[in-house]
C-alpha cells in the first residue's frame, strides 16, 4: 500500500527532556513555512464521524483499513487563516492522506454548496485540490457525518537528519471538545485536557525505521501503541477509556 509508516508511543512527560537528548543528534527542526518559521505549533482538528460513530467504533474494534475526515488547522485563526479538509486513509501502520487547503472564511460555503470555483482557485502545489475536495464532500454527505471532536494540541516536529523522509514529532497538552460547531475550530476556554503527563511520540517514514530510533526504543523501552488522539478525546468526556455508548455519546450532541 503506497504510504508512510506510523508508529506511537506514549510517554510520561519527565522523560521528554531525555528523549529530546537522544535524538538530537540524528535529526534537525522541521521549520514549516507555513507555520511561522516554528517546529512548535499548535495543531487543531475537527473530526467528522457519522450519527452512529462508526469511525470511533472501528477503531475501538481494531479494524486495520479504516478512514477518517477532519478539518485541520494550526495555531491562532487570523482574517487569512487556511485550514485543511484531510480524509486519512489507515492499514495497519500505513497511512495516506488526500488534503486540500481552503481559506477558513469559506469553510462555510464550501458545506453550503457553493461552486468550488469560487472558493478553490488552482494552485499548483494543490492541484488536484477540487477532485480531494469533492472526494472529502461525497464521504461526508453518503454516510451523514457531523462534527464530532475537537482535538487539538501542542507538536514539536523533527525530520531526520540523514533522510527528511524520516519525521519525529513530540505531541503534548492534547485536549478536546465534543460537538463542536464549524466554527469552533480555534475555540480554546471549553476544551478539556486528557493526557496532561504524558505526551505522544510518532515515528513516521516511507523508509524502514533506522537503527538509530531503534536504540532510542531500547534505551528508554518504548512499546509501540495504536493510539488515536480522536478516540480518546471522546473518552476523556465519559466514564472510563473505552467504555463510551453510542446512547451515551449521542445523547450529548445537539444535532
Amino acid at each position: 500500500m503506497p504510504g508512510r509508516q506510523e508508529n506511537k508511543y506514549v510517554i510520561p512527560m519527565y522523560s521528554m527532556d531525555e528523549i529530546r537528548k537522544a535524538i538530537s543528534p540524528y535529526v534537525i527542526a522541521d521549520n514549516h513555512r507555513a507555520l511561522q518559521k516554528s517546529n512548535i505549533y499548535e495543531i487543531r482538528s475537527i473530526y467528522f464521524d457519522t450519527f452512529e460513530l462508526k469511525d470511533y467504533y472501528e477503531k475501538h474494534a481494531g479494524l486495520q483499513m479504516r478512514k477518517k475526515l477532519r478539518m485541520r488547522g494550526y495555531n491562532q485563526v487570523n482574517a487569512d487563516s487556511e485550514v485543511f479538509l484531510e480524509i486519512k486513509w489507515k492499514n495497519n501502520t500505513f497511512i495516506s492522506k488526500d488534503r486540500t487547503p481552503l481559506r477558513y472564511a469559506d469553510v462555510d460555503k464550501l458545506f453550503a454548496g457553493e461552486e468550488m470555483d469560487n472558493i478553490l482557485p488552482y494552485r499548483k502545489d494543490f492541484p488536484k485540490s477540487k477532485k480531494t475536495a469533492s472526494k472529502f464532500l461525497f464521504y461526508l454527505k453518503r454516510s451523514s457525518r457531523v462534527p464530532v471532536n475537537l482535538v487539538t494540541y501542542t507538536r514539536e516536529a523533527y525530520i531526520g537528519k540523514f533522510n527528511h523522509s524520516d519525521r519525529i514529532t513530540l505531541d503534548s497538552q492534547i485536549r478536546s471538545l465534543m460537538f463542536p460547531g464549524l466554527g469552533d475550530l480555534y475555540e480554546e476556554k471549553k476544551l478539556i485536557t486528557f493526557l496532561e503527563n504524558e505526551f505522544v511520540l510518532e515515528y513516521k517514514s516511507e523508509n524502514p525505521m533506522p537503527e538509530w530510533f531503534r536504540r532510542v526504543i531500547r534505551k528508554f523501552n518504548l512499546r509501540k501503541q495504536a493510539y488515536s488522539k480522536y478516540v480518546r478525546g471522546i473518552d476523556a468526556h465519559y466514564r472510563h477509556v473505552g467504555d463510551c455508548t453510542k446512547h451515551e455519546i449521542v445523547s450529548m450532541s445537539h444535532y
